[in-house]
């Protein structure tokens, strides 16, 4: 996989989710900016999962930051994520490429953590914005890097 520099965040990740993720994300990264990609959010077992549509009025909030060593952090957010090599199929989400609108004005490819089990009787977040329909933090099996 390539290391594409920017990764888009809509949940437990954001900087106001308050987790302990978020925090290794903040130091791992530079903020660039708030913006929204296509996309509908759901809502899980206790956090957020977004599938990718074409829905021209389906939007995803979120932020985009620039990760400081690509190859470094996208391992162990893989593994926070549960799509790292080392964890069991069927993967509950994928990193993929996404499209961001940053409320700049600016467009910019970043990776994101799309949903990609059945989303057949999950509530839909029809807002897009996981942290205004209210967050209840994320169990994790993954470790933060000492």
């Amino acid at each position: 996989m390539s290391e594409l520099p920017y990764l888009f965040v809509y949940g437990t990740l954001r900087t106001a989710g308050g987790t302990e993720w978020s925090r290794f994300l903040t130091a791992a990264s530079r903020f660039v900016g708030s913006g929204r990609a296509h996309g509908a959010l759901f809502h899980l077992d206790g956090y957020p999962g977004m599938t990718v549509c074409t829905d021209d009025d389906a939007w995803v909030t979120g932020e985009v930051c620039l990760l400081n060593d690509p190859s470094s952090a996208l391992p162990f957010l893989d593994a926070y994520e549960g799509c790292g090599p080392s964890d069991p199929l069927p993967h509950g989400f994928e990193r993929q490429v996404v499209t961001v609108f940053l409320d700049s004005g600016q467009a910019v490819d970043a990776w994101a953590y799309i949903y990609a089990l059945e989303t057949q009787g999950k509530a839909r977040i029809t807002s897009g914005d996981y942290l205004q329909a209210g967050p209840r933090g994320r169990p994790t099996r993954a470790s933060l890097p000492s």
